[in-house]
């Protein structure tokens, strides 16, 4: 099932990212040759970085592949490496989780006033990405904390 979830994140960020690559250039172009570009385009591009960094960052957090500062850990035994590694993958995922709770908060309050996102697409819809996220990565860091070697 993990093999197929990070498969699945990997085609998504590619679609994600050729897509939003695809748009900025065309915009480029037509706004330099055409005297325009698509009404959505811009709109289109800053809701796709916010996918591809949710994204991204989630799958660091699959595969322990995020920044960390572990100059304390360098120096430690085995056994203090390991307390060192549960509280951090504890203390991230309370901040995932924290995150994710509050970011619900934003995302209903965008439906509730039904803020415009781009073109047809409300804003709740393309920051839906934000809590979703932020949940995989704390559940990911909780599992993390409580079996470090599964995750």
């Amino acid at each position: 099932m993990q093999r197929w979830l990070a498969q699945l994140e990997t085609y998504l960020l590619g679609a994600l990212f050729l897509t939003m690559l695809g748009v900025a250039f065309y915009q480029v172009i037509a706004r330099n040759v055409l005297g325009g570009g698509l009404l959505w385009g811009d709109e289109l591009v800053r809701n796709a970085v916010l996918w591809v960094t949710m994204l991204g960052a989630t799958s660091a957090a699959g595969t322990n592949g995020h920044i960390c500062i572990d100059i304390v850990a360098r120096f430690a035994n085995d056994g203090v490496r390991a307390m060192i590694g549960r509280f951090t993958s504890l203390f991230t995922s309370i901040i995932c989780l924290t995150l994710g709770w509050y970011s619900v908060a934003v995302v209903y309050g965008d439906y509730v006033y039904q803020t415009p996102g781009f073109g047809p697409i409300p804003a709740w819809i393309c920051e839906l990405i934000i809590p979703v996220t932020a949940f995989a990565m704390g559940l990911r860091y909780l599992v993390r904390t409580v079996q470090p070697d599964r995750a």
